[in-house]
C-alpha cells in the first residue's frame, strides 16, 4: 500500500471514530431533557394544540359543507305578450353636383318634397325631426382606378325621422315614399319602421315579480319532495331581458330588443337561493 493510500484510510477511520461520541452525546442530552420534571406535560400540550388546530380545520370544512347543503338554488322564468304602440321611420334625401351650392339646392328641394309628402299622409309637423347635413367629396379616378386630386362632385345627404303612434301610416309611408318621390325626380331612400313599447319599464317590473314568484314556487316543490321547507332568501340575481318577435325563442347573453315586430314577447329568468329547513 502506498503512503497516500495509507493516509486516506487513516483519515477515514478517524472520522468514523469521532462521529460516534458526538451522536451518543446528543442522544444523552435529549434523554436528560425529557427526564426533567414538566417536560412530558409540555410535549402533551404541544400535541393537543396541533390536534385542536386539525380538528378546527375539519370542523370549518364541515360547517361550510353544511351551509352549502342547506341552500337550494332555483331559476324562475316569466313571459308576457307585448304590443308596440309607438313607431319611428327614417328616410334620407341627397343632392349631388359639381358645386357645393348646386348639391345643396338639390338636397333642399328633395327635403321639401319629402316633408310635403309626409304631411299629406296624415302626419303632423311635430312628428318630423331633421338630422344634420352630411357633406362628402368625390374625386375622379384614373385609368388604373386610383383616386386623383380632381374633384368630381359634392355629395350632400340629410335624414328625416317621423315618430308617431299611427303604426299603419308609418308602415305605408315606409313602403311607398321612395317610389312616389323618385317618379317626381327626387332622390329619397327609406328604412324599415322600428316598433317600440312605451310602457316597457312597467312590463319589466311585472316580469320580475312573476319570475320571482315562479322561482319560489319551484323551491317549495323541491323542498317538499325532500321533506324540507323553504326558509329566507339568501341571494338573488337577475338575467337579461329578452324582447323578441311573438312566437320566436331567440335569446342572447347580452339581451335582445326586437324593433321589427309590432307584436312581441318579453321574457326574463331570475336565479334565487333560499335557505332550507
Amino acid at each position: 500500500m502506498s503512503a497516500s493510500q495509507s493516509r486516506d484510510t487513516h483519515g477515514t477511520n478517524n472520522g468514523g471514530a469521532n462521529d460516534g461520541p458526538v451522536s451518543r452525546g446528543v442522544l444523552a442530552s435529549c434523554a436528560r431533557w425529557v427526564a426533567q420534571p414538566g417536560t412530558g406535560i409540555f410535549l402533551l400540550g404541544v400535541a393537543l394544540a396541533f390536534g385542536v388546530l386539525g380538528a378546527s380545520e375539519q370542523l370549518g370544512r364541515a360547517l361550510s359543507t353544511m351551509k352549502q347543503d342547506n341552500v337550494i338554488r332555483v331559476k324562475g322564468v316569466a313571459g308576457i305578450d307585448l304590443v308596440s304602440d309607438q313607431g319611428s321611420w327614417t328616410g334620407s334625401v341627397s343632392g349631388r353636383a359639381l358645386t357645393l351650392g348646386d348639391a345643396d339646392a338639390q338636397r333642399e328641394s328633395s327635403l321639401n318634397a319629402l316633408r310635403k309628402y309626409v304631411l299629406s299622409k296624415g302626419f303632423q309637423e311635430s312628428d318630423l325631426s331633421m338630422g344634420r347635413v352630411s357633406i362628402s367629396k368625390d374625386y375622379k379616378r384614373d385609368d388604373k382606378g386610383y383616386s386623383t386630386s380632381t374633384l368630381e362632385a359634392y355629395d350632400l345627404s340629410q335624414s328625416v325621422t317621423v315618430r308617431s303612434t299611427k303604426l299603419e301610416l308609418l308602415e305605408t309611408l315606409s313602403n311607398e315614399v321612395t317610389g312616389a318621390l323618385v317618379k317626381e325626380g327626387f332622390e329619397v331612400s327609406s328604412r324599415a319602421v322600428k316598433y317600440t313599447v312605451s310602457g316597457i319599464e312597467a312590463a319589466k317590473l311585472q316580469l320580475l315579480e312573476q319570475a320571482t314568484a315562479n322561482a319560489y314556487e319551484r323551491a317549495q316543490t323541491l323542498a317538499r319532495g325532500s321533506g324540507s321547507s323553504v326558509g329566507a332568501l339568501v341571494s338573488a340575481s337577475q338575467g337579461v331581458f329578452q324582447i323578441v318577435a311573438r312566437g320566436e325563442d331567440a335569446s342572447s347573453d347580452q339581451g335582445i330588443s326586437d324593433t321589427d315586430s309590432i307584436e312581441k314577447t318579453g321574457r326574463i329568468v331570475v336565479t334565487l337561493e333560499f335557505a332550507i329547513r
